[in-house]
């Protein structure tokens, strides 16, 4: 404002010398010289002009690049439009000081300026649009500093995505997710087709493909795509709200195709490290389901087929879920797996059902063969709270079968689930038989339960091996009560176990 004032102050003085250019010429010359007033008067003349022409630069900063421009485009005008600007304002003045002051006849000065002009123009086209376009992109904001984005042209093999570092006159810069800086051209830029994943909030949908065979049910194929895109939502970067979700997509020649979309946050992750991990759970989510991505059709079987699909009511694909399991694994011999297959139950349940509630005496183990559940655990004051997640190829609910103590928590289908129910009178055949898997079965879940506590307390466990031993005692002694093991072995074993 203060230059503005100045610039305005001069303008008013030299406009004022202008008008009494002959008073102020007798002032300074003897007798009136009629050549000195001349000069002078051209000489003031010439510096009105050039003094308004300041002015008016002034003026458009104020009330057009600081206003009207700057409130339409909502962040500052660039400085290569200002200069532009006022060079043509400066050019008009200059232009005015030869016809009105020199009495110059410039219609061949406009001429030949233009002629040069379109021969520089026509040289320099390629750059000009660069630099017009940078400032297109500038003043509509539709690209700014910091947007991860994705460029598509028919000279890349693949999509790129990088985010943009700075928008220069000429040339944009953008940083490839391999941290290689690609210098592209405005002209380009403005001409390519570009997916800008950042908006105010910088949250946008992505999504993953897959494919399966045609004889996966698709309802199957649903819930435990969903439930691996949930358990993907617990990841930085992939948001649970807005929900995924999972569509069928166009169908392929080797199988039906799927897709799993998500919401994510491009401020904190880029695109391809959401999508890595989305991916990476929906794998997992299959091999726990016994399932794979299709295979195209060109096989020739000269023998039986390999199962690609498990079937929860056959036998051996039990024994198959069952064996890829922590509790069972390493523990039950094959024929043991096989007896315990073939006497569990098979259980679905329907999203945001409860499976198991806190404070119930259970009597059954389950084992998640397809799906997400929620842990939820009630406090003294009664309020709900979640504590934690149950996935694919996971068991719970083994302390309340092996111990009788009362259901800790609440688990409640996220999705809809597939269940493996082994229940007491399961386990307690094989006790029977095998007194010893007692012990093992006691150390696993003794692991696991110290392993949460050290997870969950903030203080840290002085001794986890001490500790883990002690609840490994615990639970065996629990498990020599609840299953009538014979006091020699159970004694034998807890000796072992402390030696």
């Amino acid at each position: 404002m203060a230059s503005l004032l100045v610039r305005a102050a001069l303008f008013s003085i030299l406009a004022l010398a202008s008008l009494n250019i002959d008073q102020i010429a007798s002032l300074f010359s003897s007798e009136g010289a009629v050549s000195n007033s001349v000069l002078l008067g051209q000489f003031l003349h010439s510096l009105t002009w050039f003094a308004g022409a300041f002015l008016a630069i002034s003026l458009i900063e104020l009330f057009l690049w600081r206003g009207m421009v700057a409130r339409i485009a909502r962040h500052p005008v660039p400085a290569l439009l200002k200069h532009t600007v006022a060079l043509i304002v400066l050019v008009i003045a200059a232009a005015c000081v030869l016809s009105f002051v020199f009495k110059r006849d410039v219609t061949a000065i406009w001429a030949t300026s233009g002629v040069l002009g379109l021969v520089l123009g026509f040289a320099l086209r390629s750059m000009i649009q660069d630099v017009f376009t940078g400032i297109a992109l500038n003043l509509d904001g539709s690209i700014k500093e910091g947007d991860w984005i994705s460029l598509h042209h028919r000279d890349f093999l693949n999509e790129q995505y990088g985010k943009v570092l700075d928008i220069g006159w000429r040339v944009s810069r953008v940083q490839l997710e391999d941290n290689n800086v690609v210098v592209v051209p405005n002209g380009l830029l403005g001409t390519m087709a570009v997916t800008n994943f950042a908006h105010a909030d910088h949250i946008s949908r992505l999504q993953v493909e897959i494919v399966l065979d045609f004889d996966v049910p698709p309802d199957r194929a649903r819930r435990i795509l969903l439930a691996s895109a949930k358990a993907a939502a617990n990841g930085e970067g992939i948001l649970k709200e807005p929900a995924p979700l999972v569509l069928i997509g166009d169908p392929q020649t080797y199988g039906t195709s799927y897709i799993v979309r998500f919401w994510g946050k491009l401020d904190e992750r880029s695109p391809s490290s959401l999508k890595d991990a989305a991916l990476d759970r929906v794998l997992k989510h299959l091999y726990a389901a016994g399932l794979s991505p299709a295979l195209p059709k060109e096989d020739v079987y000269f023998e039986r087929k390999p199962k690609r699909l498990l079937n929860h009511r056959d036998i051996a694909d039990r024994v198959s879920v069952l064996s890829r399991t922590q509790l069972f694994s390493n523990t039950l011999e094959s024929s043991e797996l096989v007896d315990l297959a073939s006497s569990i139950n098979v259980r679905d349940f329907a999203a945001e059902q409860s499976v198991v509630l806190q404070g119930d005496h259970g009597q059954s183990l389950f084992v998640v063969a397809e799906g997400f559940l929620d842990a939820y655990v009630t406090n003294g004051d009664g309020v709900l709270r979640k504590v934690g997640h149950i996935t694919a190829g996971e068991v719970f609910g083994e302390m309340s079968m092996l111990t009788g103590e009362a259901r800790s928590a609440t688990v409640t289908a996220s999705t809809e689930v597939v269940v493996y129910e082994v229940e007491r009178t399961d386990f307690q055949h094989i006790l029977d038989k095998r007194p010893d898997v007692a012990k093992i079965v006691s150390q696993i879940v003794a692991r696991r339960q110290a392993a949460n506590v050290e997870a969950s307390t903030v203080e840290q466990v002085v001794n986890v091996q001490d500790h883990e031993v002690a609840l490994t005692k615990r639970i065996l002694e629990s498990m020599t009560k609840v299953f009538s093991l014979k006091q020699k072995a159970s004694v034998s074993t807890v000796q072992s176990m402390q030696s």
